[in-house]
């Protein structure tokens, strides 16, 4: 994680807090988890002597890399497999010790989960989700177009009802790397010139980009930019990225390479990445990597807004029928996505361009 921004005051003291220690229950996808990350880097800023511990999954302990000085219980370690790993797994939670739990996930698991903490002695305190205001914003006729309150915006909220409240830090403009991480030099080389990367193939059909035309796109990239950088984890989106690979030779694939930590590694060092609604754009966002973001079925209005990237940086069509979804998984309503088939490969470009300052 780069650098944080100061208190709103310039000063770092410590609030005053009865709170000692604090559990947080981050489970669900990789998405949700780094919609978190601000909300947790300006509750350690104001209660650096405030001892955190985080309930998540092993392979989402990268996300929170630059949130310092807290702990980890991994819910999916071996010991806490199975019915009599819940037992374990609820014990954990009891020898903790915590003063309040903080519910991010707001799944059955994790309210089961806060159950194994006394009530009468421990703050409790749940995230909530957008309700009605997410289904006014995705119905099908009189949409109420507004933003939406992000999910670090309702994590701040829920830690000020346990009696820490805070301020958000601003996201800072990247800093150049000086030192390249060790998987970057293996996969891609020296930098040299401007790096780019590219994550449009998504799972559902709301949220990803047409095959041709993000071929189109990197064709465009390829010719302007010294590296291109191709994401993705499904098999289509692996065949599709080495397939470009394969065709120009300053285009790399690391679709379905490396963890989690690599791949925020790689995004790094990029100038830009352009990428639709997922898992990318958030990672991007949480090292500090500029992204020219596509929108189809989703908008930047719903909860899945991305922290700290202007309109600037957003690339959409403005369409009676949008949004249709939160997630990209429900089905068009006219059959054609005319979504994401209305906005040209060169639209896309042109932003890039603007964004990394020009080639």
């Amino acid at each position: 994680m780069r650098g944080r921004s100061p208190a709103p005051n310039g000063s770092h003291t410590m609030k005053k807090s009865q709170i000692e220690h604090l559990l947080i229950i981050r489970l669900g996808t990789l998405s949700e988890a780094a919609m978190s990350v601000y909300a947790l880097l300006g509750l350690v800023r104001d209660y650096p002597n405030l001892k955190i511990t985080i309930l998540t999954s092993r392979h989402l302990k990268a996300v929170f890399r630059g949130v310092v000085g807290v702990e980890f219980i991994f819910d999916d370690d071996e010991q806490y497999r199975g019915p009599l790993g819940e037992l374990r797994l609820w014990r954990a939670v009891r020898r903790l010790g915590v003063d309040a739990v903080a519910d991010l996930t707001s799944s059955l698991r994790s309210r089961l989960l806060t159950l194994a903490l006394p009530p009468w002695s421990v703050r409790r305190g749940r995230l909530k989700g957008s309700g009605l205001e997410g289904r006014a914003l995705t119905r099908k006729y009189r949409k109420v177009m507004v933003q939406l309150t992000t999910p670090a915006d309702r994590s701040r909220r829920l830690f000020g009802s346990l009696g820490l409240p805070f301020c958000m830090p601003q996201a800072e403009p990247p800093m150049p790397v000086y030192i390249l991480p060790a998987v970057v030099e293996i996969l891609l080389g020296e930098k040299t010139g401007q790096w780019v990367g590219v994550d449009l193939l998504t799972h559902h059909n709301g949220t990803c980009y047409p095959i041709p035309r993000t071929a189109e796109l990197i064709d465009l990239l390829s010719q302007h930019y010294q590296r291109v950088v191709i994401f993705g984890s499904g098999t289509y989106q692996r065949q599709f990225a080495e397939a470009m690979q394969a065709k120009y030779a300053n285009v790399t694939s690391v679709a379905g390479r490396g963890s989690v930590e690599e791949m925020m590694d790689i995004l790094s060092v990029l100038d830009a990445v352009v990428c639709a609604d997922g898992d990318v754009l958030r990672l991007a966002t949480i090292v500090g990597t500029p992204s020219v973001s596509v929108w189809g079925a989703t908008h930047p209005f719903l909860e899945s807004a991305n922290f700290g990237q202007g309109p600037q940086n957003i690339v959409q069509v403005a369409l009676p029928c949008r949004p249709c979804s939160s997630s990209g998984r429900r089905r068009c309503l006219f059959g054609g996505y005319q979504c994401m088939n209305s906005i040209s490969p060169q639209e896309i470009f042109e932003k890039t361009k603007t964004v990394t300052g020009g080639v």
